[in-house]
């Protein structure tokens, strides 16, 4: 039988091989805080853009719009307030939301026209392969073959290189390490066939050249948004053969991972393969397929034959450019003009929630949010606070109707969105010292978030209008895709994907907040300075007395800190 493609300690349990993750569980914090946010932080606003999609979605279920018979009955938390009588302020934020709305409308068509989750083509040349591992050794050229073509006609010298290829990659699979996958959730790596059968030979076993690591670069910045460098990895090979699969999930998040680059090596099969956005991808010789790491993916059944592809990971080498240049094509340089036209006329506060997801420290986005994200900071300087943080969007919906015998009848619609900071210190917070038993909030201050104390009710936006981030939850339950990876790394606190955000902020919050802490600093000083001053004059009697008072200090501090906490 094959190896297990890992060293680390393994267990069974109910029939799932289970390779146990030594050192500093990091990860499970996040995911223990992640369950633990919605019940314990005070939110900082909603999402207008999910709530308006998740209420078309339940109106899709109800009574048509021109049924004159049924009505429908909404009771929207984002509503409630809607219906008393608004003051001058209310007034004018409501008109700041709908000047906001209107220009997000035209942001979306931005990014629907220019934002991409993947991409796909063939190699113009060959490139030379190398494999060391015993059984599966190799040294020649791959030539880009684009006979898997359905409008192409296969010829017999095709077909003769395909028996080729076939027994080519039969053997590979036959002497290759057996793939594991990592459960986010449990942040362990797993083999279960029920999940993944595959086989893979590790990077330490084969070696490509330099050029072709430029080739795979020079793609990727051609392919997607420009912006800055990346460097390509060569990761694993992986190989599948007739059966194999791989459910949907994502790529294994990690700091500066930007995405990956699948490079196909031959595709012998009948049906099955991968599959991205709805799209069946081949690995004949020479293909590529890129991705950003977060995007949802499978590996479908394979019917009969084998494929295998190269897998590189692409890194972010150097920061966004906040300006244009000399990598930017005629076209980003177009949609950074239109971005940043639409941006400038934005009205703080408000906050955008970014297409992709990232891991915990992330300080550079990929994409569209790279570009998003420059052109808020630069139109913002001097007039707004621009803060990046990772979030989370909680949401839920309620619909239907209580008759048994009208499913129309007083068909009624309820939904709610509710955007929380998650911070370090709101993680740190909830795993720490957090009061399971108190039905209490956490302030943000003591989550060492000061300044977020008066951020409330803003309006969060959404870009990307996919099913993908409306409603990401719906179909990766059901498919474990939230759950799992490549491989788990439960010591890193990068390897779990978090949802990350813009907000901003007029400079007048920041200012006020400051000035009150810097107001508080100097009262702090001269009551300092007034109990030295004291201590002199009244000497040992005046002693006792402190001694009675910072024993009262110490006491009112801590019932301060229990109700904080509590």
């Amino acid at each position: 039988s094959a190896d297990v493609a890992s060293g680390q300690q393994k267990a069974e349990d109910d029939g799932v091989t289970v390779q146990r993750l030594d050192g500093l569980p990091v990860a499970l914090k996040i995911i223990r805080a992640l369950q633990r946010a919605d019940r314990k932080l005070r939110q900082i606003g909603v999402c207008p853009t999910k709530h308006a999609a998740q209420t078309e979605m339940m109106l899709s279920y109800g009574p048509a719009a021109d049924d004159k018979y049924h009505k429908v009955i909404r009771d929207d938390d984002e509503e409630y307030n809607y219906g008393k009588k608004a003051t001058a302020q209310e007034k004018a934020n409501a008109a700041r939301i709908k000047r906001n709305e209107e220009l997000f409308g035209k942001l979306e068509a931005v990014a629907d026209a220019n934002s991409r989750n993947h991409a796909c083509g063939y190699l113009d040349k060959p490139f030379n392969l190398r494999i060391s591992r015993p059984g599966c050794e190799f040294d020649e050229p791959i030539s880009p073959n684009r006979t898997n073509l359905v409008h192409r006609r296969k010829t017999l010298e095709d077909m003769m290189m395909d028996n080729a290829v076939h027994k080519r990659l039969k053997e590979w699979y036959k002497n290759a390490l057996v793939s594991g996958y990592g459960d986010v959730r449990e942040q362990v790596t797993k083999v279960n066939k029920s999940v993944r059968t595959a086989r893979e030979i590790n990077t330490s076993e084969f070696t490509v050249e330099d050029e072709l690591l430029r080739r795979v670069e020079n793609i990727w910045k051609e392919q997607f948004l420009p912006g800055c460098d990346v460097r390509a990895e060569p990761y694993k090979i992986h190989l599948y053969g007739p059966g194999g699969h791989f459910k949907e999930h994502r790529d294994t998040p990690q700091k500066d991972l930007m995405g990956t680059f699948l490079l196909g090596l031959g595709d012998t099969t009948d049906s099955g393969g991968l599959k991205i956005d709805g799209q069946n991808i081949q690995a004949g010789s020479g293909s590529w397929c890129a991705f950003y790491p977060d995007v949802l993916h499978s590996v479908t059944k394979l019917s009969g034959g084998y494929r295998a592809v190269i897998a590189f990971k692409i890194f972010r080498t150097s920061s966004s450019a906040t300006e244009l240049g000399d990598s930017d094509t005629q076209r980003a340089a177009e949609v950074r003009r239109r971005v940043e036209e639409v941006v400038s006329q934005l009205e703080a506060p408000y906050g955008i929630l970014l297409e992709h997801k990232y891991c915990l420290g992330t300080d550079e986005f990929s994409g569209f949010d790279g570009l998003l994200v420059n052109a808020v900071r630069a139109q913002s300087a001097g007039r707004f606070d621009v803060h990046h943080l990772p979030v989370v969007v909680s949401s839920w919906s309620v619909w239907g109707s209580e008759s048994t015998d009208d499913r129309f009848e007083d068909y009624a619609i309820r939904c709610s969105t509710r955007v929380y900071p998650f911070t370090n210190g709101h993680i740190d917070f909830l795993n720490n010292r957090v009061d399971e038993e108190s039905w209490k909030t956490v302030s943000h201050e003591a989550c060492g978030c000061a300044w977020l104390e008066d951020v409330e009710d803003v309006q969060f936006y959404a870009v990307d209008l996919s099913q993908r981030t409306m409603f990401p939850f719906q179909h990766e339950q059901q498919e474990t895709c939230n759950h799992v990876g490549n491989e788990a790394q439960a010591w890193r606190e990068d390897s779990v994907y978090l949802s990350y955000a813009l907000l901003v902020l007029p400079k007048a919050i920041a200012k006020e907040k400051a000035e009150e802490e810097e107001a508080d600093g100097e009262v702090s000083k001269e009551e300092e300075s007034d109990e030295e001053e004291s201590e002199e004059l009244d000497g040992s009697e005046e002693y006792e007395d402190s001694e009675q008072e910072d024993s009262d200090e110490d006491e009112s501090g801590e019932e301060e800190a229990e109700e904080r906490y509590r």
